[in-house]
C-alpha cells in the first residue's frame, strides 16, 4: 500500500530553488542523451526504469510550472493593486503570458493559471504527488475540476482523502472518485456547479478530412440524450421503409434538415467566400490550393468547381437542382501580405477592409491562439496615430483584444520581415512573434510572369 505519509511530509523544493538557466542545462542533456540499443534483459530493464524516470520528471516539471504561475499571479497582482486594476484583469494577463510562455492558447493559458492556484493554494496533497512524479498532470487536473466547487476547507479535506489512492488510479477512476468524495461532503455545491454548466453550452464547427466537417454541440445531458434517440429512432424508421443508406448518414440528414428546414440532398442556398489564387482560377500551371473563409484549405479542382458552378459538396449537377450559392472571390498576388492595400479614412475596420483583414488572418493572431475572430483593430493604436489600414489591421478573438490592452503589453508590425508579422511583448518584456497565415498560390510567381490577358480577366473576376 502506498505510503501517504511519507509523501505529505517530503520536504519539495520551492521553485525559487529552480532557475530557466538550469532548466535549459537539463533540456541539453537530455536532447544529447542518445539511450544505447538494449543489448541484453539489464539494459532494456534500465530503458523502462529510463522512460519512467522521464516520466515523473514531467510531473515534476508541471508542478514547479504551477508555482511559478502562482508566484507570477502574486507579484503581477502587487503591482495592479497599486494601479487600482482589479483581480479579473490580473488573472486574464498573467493567463496570457502563461499560454505565450507554454506556446498555448489563452483559454488554456487562463486554465493554466486556475489548476495551479488550486493545487498550491487548496491541495498541497495533489501537489505534493505531483512534483513527485507520482501522479500526471492530466490526473491532477481532472482532482482540481472535480473539487473547483468546493469551498477551500472542504477542498483540503478531499485533497487529504485522496492522498493515499491518487498514485494507483487511472484518469477515469481518479476523476470518478474526486467527484464521489466532493459529493459527500457537499451534494448542494455539486447540484449548483451542474446548473451553472447549462450556461455552457454551445455548438462549434470545425473542418474534417475529405471536404467533411464536424458539428458539435456541448448539451445538457437530457436534452443531449433526447436529441440522439429522437434522430436514432427516426433514421431507423426510414430504413426499414426502404431508404439504402445506413442509419448514420440517415441521421446526419435529418440533423441538417432539422436545423436549416431543408433536405441537405436538394442543397442551400449559401454564400461562399473563396480564396484562391489566379494560377488555381485559370487552371494553369502553380497552382498551389484554395481557402474557404469558416472552414479551411481546399484543393484546385475543388475550387475551380465552387467559382464555376456553386457546388460545395462534390455532387455531380443533377444531384442540387435547387440551390443558389453565392461565390464570393478574393484573389492573392504576389506580394509581401499576399493581398490588395486597403485603407479607410474611419477609425474603425468595417466593410471590404474589414472583410479582407479577416480573409487574410482567418484566426485570431495572438500566437497560439487560433479562436475565431470577432475584433479587427489596430495594431498600433489609433490614438497613439495607428492608420485604418490592412497592413495595421488583425483579427483577435474578443479575448486577445482585450488582453492587449492591459497595462504592459505592447504591439508592433514588423517592417521588414516577410509576410504581415505583428510581434507581441508581453508586461516582463518577453517577445512573441505571429505571421498570418501563407495565401493560397505560390507567393515565388511574380504577377508579371500572368500573360496580360490572364491579369485583366482576374481582375475584372476580382471586382465582380
Amino acid at each position: 500500500m502506498y505510503d501517504a505519509a511519507d509523501r505529505a511530509h517530503r520536504d519539495v523544493p520551492a521553485v525559487t530553488a529552480v532557475t530557466a538557466e538550469a532548466v535549459r542545462t537539463m533540456i541539453d542533456r537530455l536532447s544529447d542523451g542518445t539511450p544505447a540499443t538494449p543489448d541484453e534483459a539489464a539494459s532494456a530493464a534500465a530503458l523502462v526504469d529510463l522512460v519512467a524516470a522521464l516520466e515523473e520528471l514531467k510531473a515534476a516539471a508541471a508542478a514547479a510550472q504551477a508555482r511559478a504561475t502562482v508566484a507570477l499571479f502574486t507579484a503581477q497582482r502587487a503591482d495592479d493593486i497599486r494601479r487600482g486594476a482589479d483581480s479579473a484583469e490580473t488573472a486574464r494577463s498573467v493567463g496570457a503570458q502563461v499560454a505565450l510562455a507554454r506556446k498555448d492558447s489563452p483559454a488554456r493559458g487562463s486554465r493554466h493559471l486556475g489548476l495551479a492556484q488550486g493545487l498550491v493554494s487548496e491541495m498541497p496533497q495533489t501537489l505534493a504527488l505531483l512534483a513527485g512524479g507520482d501522479v500526471s498532470e492530466w490526473v491532477a487536473t481532472l482532482v482540481a475540476q472535480q473539487t473547483a466547487c468546493l469551498s477551500p476547507e472542504l477542498r483540503r479535506q478531499v485533497d487529504t482523502q485522496l492522498a493515499t489512492h491518487l498514485p494507483s488510479l487511472s484518469p477515469r477512476q481518479a476523476r470518478a472518485l474526486a467527484g464521489r468524495l466532493t459529493a459527500a461532503v457537499d451534494a448542494a455545491a455539486v447540484v449548483r456547479r451542474n446548473e451553472e454548466a447549462v450556461s455552457s453550452r454551445r455548438v462549434s464547427l470545425r473542418p474534417a478530412v475529405d471536404g467533411m466537417c464536424i458539428l458539435t454541440a456541448i448539451l445538457p445531458l437530457v436534452d443531449g440524450v433526447a436529441a440522439f434517440a429522437a434522430l436514432t429512432r427516426d433514421a431507423e424508421a426510414q430504413r426499414a421503409s426502404g431508404r439504402g443508406e445506413g442509419v448514420g448518414p440517415i441521421m446526419a440528414d435529418l440533423l441538417v434538415q432539422r436545423l436549416t428546414g431543408r433536405d441537405p440532398r436538394e442543397g442551400f442556398d449559401v454564400e461562399i467566400r473563396l480564396v484562391m489564387s489566379a494560377e488555381s482560377m485559370l487552371g494553369g500551371p502553380g497552382g498551389d490550393g484554395a481557402y474557404v473563409q469558416g472552414y479551411g484549405p481546399i484543393d484546385d479542382d475543388w475550387a475551380r468547381s465552387i467559382a464555376a458552378h456553386g457546388r460545395a459538396t462534390g455532387a455531380p449537377p443533377g444531384e442540387v437542382s435547387t440551390a443558389k450559392a453565392f461565390v464570393r472571390r478574393l484573389f492573392t498576388w504576389p506580394g509581401e501580405a499576399g493581398l490588395v492595400r486597403l485603407e479607410s479614412s474611419r477609425r474603425e475596420f468595417r466593410g471590404l477592409l474589414r472583410e479582407s483583414v479577416a480573409v487574410r488572418d482567418r484566426t485570431c493572431r495572438m500566437p497560439f491562439c487560433d479562436a475565431p475572430i470577432r475584433h479587427v483593430d489596430h495594431i498600433k493604436r489609433a490614438a497613439d496615430g495607428g492608420r485604418t489600414t490592412l497592413d495595421n489591421g488583425q483579427g483577435l478573438c474578443e479575448r486577445c483584444n482585450y488582453v492587449k490592452e492591459a497595462h504592459g503589453w505592447r504591439q508592433r508590425r514588423v517592417p521588414d520581415a516577410a509576410g504581415h508579422v505583428v510581434e507581441t511583448t508581453t508586461p516582463t518584456g518577453h517577445t512573441y512573434a505571429g505571421s498570418a497565415p501563407l495565401p493560397p498560390g505560390p507567393l515565388h510567381r511574380q504577377l508579371p510572369s500572368l500573360s496580360p490577358l490572364e491579369v485583366q480577366w482576374a481582375r475584372l473576376l476580382d471586382a465582380a
